[in-house]
């Protein structure tokens, strides 16, 4: 395209003007051309106009590469971040023909800037890291704003992901910032991504509890409850039998949703009937302490 620019101007610049033109008209208007600063003006005038219309154009495309991108329904952060690589890839290029169309040398800039950029690619690479953690976290979607997850150890929900970092609200009303490097790197518990969870309940009972009486308590306790899901069936079983105690464990299927009032509600319905009914739980006994040698 440079090319046929810079021919376009010494076409121009070579233009002989026919008769009927009248001769004077034809000699200023030569003479203009043949200038030594016309030429060049010329090509400083293509390449604003290139400039100009350059960026323009590559608005215009990177805009329509992102509503293609979220027509086929990928994440808007990711289809954002597309956008704004191609716009900066087609404004350096626009950029380099326009220098380039004006008869700047262009080899030794671009030469100048690959050392820069390898330079400040090195001074950057924990961004750069960071923004490659952003990228993969987008595409492989382990998680969505609205999310309750748990990362790095502190649980909350998904507030905000960027390309640079994630924003976590904790349940104790706090805003946590991780760099994506780091939500990368540990391990992701995503509490919202199945509709249904499972509620473990273990209590400890004393050894001469009427384990029987216990059962039946405890299945009409979890069939009175409308929020519990039959399918999977819950599981009520004795898990141990140590020495402070007889483990009973309880496992019932819930919605998500209601995970944490459904066991709030089952522990307090189990409290009161185990009352009513004389059942005691265990007593912590410490460990007895060695005698001093």
């Amino acid at each position: 395209m440079i090319e046929r620019i810079n021919a376009l101007i010494g076409a121009l610049a070579r233009v002989a003007v026919e008769p009927p033109v009248p001769a004077p008209v034809r000699d200023a208007y030569q003479d203009f051309l043949s200038h030594p600063y016309v030429k060049p003006a010329l090509k400083i005038v293509g390449g604003l106009l290139l400039l100009v219309v350059g960026i323009r154009i590559g608005k215009w495309l990177a805009n329509f590469e992102r509503s293609v991108l979220l027509r086929a329904h990928v994440d808007r952060i990711l289809a954002e971040f597309l956008r704004n690589v191609s716009y900066a890839i087609l404004i350096a290029l626009i950029i380099v023909s326009a220098l380039e169309l004006t008869g700047f040398p262009t080899t030794s800039l671009l030469a100048a800037l690959g050392a820069a950029g390898l330079a400040v690619g090195l001074a950057l690479k924990d961004s750069l890291a960071n923004i490659a953690a952003g990228v993969l976290l987008i595409v492989l979607r382990p998680f969505r704003v609205g999310d309750a997850v748990n990362i790095c150890g502190q649980a909350g929900v998904v507030e905000a992901a960027f390309i640079f970092q994630t924003q976590l609200h904790t349940f104790d009303n706090r805003i946590l910032v991780f760099m994506n490097s780091q939500v990368i790197a540990a391990p992701i518990f995503n509490y919202s991504q199945c509709a249904q969870r499972r509620n473990d309940i273990t209590l400890l009972l004393a050894h001469d509890t009427d384990m029987k009486h216990v059962f039946e308590i405890t299945k009409r306790s979890v069939e009175a409850d409308s929020r519990i899901k039959k399918d999977p069936a819950p599981l009520i079983a004795i898990g141990d039998i140590t020495e402070s105690g007889i483990v009973f464990a309880i496992q019932v299927w819930t919605d998500a949703s209601v995970m944490g009032p459904v066991r709030s509600d089952l522990l307090q319905e189990l409290q009161t009937q185990f009352g009513a009914s004389e059942i005691s739980f265990a007593r912590y006994l410490p460990p007895p302490a060695l005698a001093a040698a």
